[in-house]
């Protein structure tokens, strides 16, 4: 979800007068606080980064300072969103951690009735997707089952919601796989949605009351955001989490995301996964 693996090209009119990069380092503290404030997003680890890249996307935008460009993000929707774009990033691919993957679809089989999953961050669907493509090749009914992506990244959602990925995403994908999931459309692959169950990507901040509505889910994937995050903002994004997990459903994170000591979750472990459930005493 975070960090570009590439940068972005940002194009400026060489036939236009000459607009200065902006270099004011206050300036870039309150947006990187203002990006936290919207996202959870913690910039700072990697400011001189961000720094190269916000000046030259300031400057495409015609902004003088750093503190313009906080201010017109908060001033409008659509900046903002471009700007979220700049400085989040879709890094993932198909069956990534499969141990996981594995794991979360042997508690699904042991369910009864409907069975909801969460994938947040979504990223560009691949998650979403191949949680599908265990659920139809375990036999599950797929009329039970309801997989959720969300993402703060309209690029990325976009991408999901089109199911269309290169073949770097499927490297982990066997021919056989391949072939029985996703359709070749010139050097890409498209995913058979028809074979999935209902799978559905949106355009959510876990912050906002929108996630809330999304209702309760059995499983949830939060895999390689908490990192970005610091301490305050990973116990906000558990009690988040903690507001929509069935009673008795799985938690699974990512290996290098840090889970902040709280009486919310018990950490279980089974076999070489781990993952959390509500706190037997909250």
């Amino acid at each position: 979800m975070f960090f570009k693996k590439k940068e972005k090209e940002v194009i400026v009119d060489q036939k236009e007068e000459f607009f200065p990069l902006p270099n004011d380092d206050d300036g870039l503290s309150e947006f990187i606080s203002t990006i936290r404030k919207i996202s959870g997003v913690d910039l700072t680890p990697k400011q001189d980064v961000i720094k190269h890249r916000l000046s030259y996307f300031a400057q495409a935008h015609r902004i003088s300072s750093f503190r313009d460009l906080s201010n017109k993000v908060l001033g409008d929707s659509l900046f903002r969103q471009e700007a979220l774009n700049l400085v989040t990033v879709n890094e993932t691919y198909f069956y990534r951690e499969l141990l996981q993957l594995e794991a979360a679809l042997d508690f699904a089989k042991s369910l009864q009735g409907d069975i909801r999953i969460l994938s947040a961050p979504c990223s560009s669907g691949d998650e979403v997707y191949s949680i599908g493509m265990l659920i139809s090749q375990a036999g599950i009914n797929l009329d039970r089952v309801q997989i959720f992506g969300v993402d703060i990244n309209s690029d990325a959602i976009t991408q999901a919601q089109e199911g269309v990925y290169s073949a770097r995403s499927l490297h982990r994908l066997d021919d056989e796989l391949q072939n029985r999931f996703f359709d070749s459309v010139e050097k890409d692959f498209k995913i058979k949605k028809r074979l999935l169950p209902k799978c559905e990507c949106k355009l959510i901040n876990i912050f906002d009351e929108a996630f809330l509505e999304l209702g309760e889910f059995d499983i949830i994937f939060s895999r390689n955001m908490m990192i970005y995050f610091d301490e305050a903002y990973r116990l906000k994004t558990i009690q988040r989490f903690y507001k929509v997990l069935k009673e008795n459903g799985r938690m699974y994170v990512g290996h290098a995301d840090l889970i902040p000591n709280s009486p919310l979750f018990d950490k279980n472990i089974l076999g070489r996964v781990v993952y959390y459930q509500k706190a037997k005493n909250t």
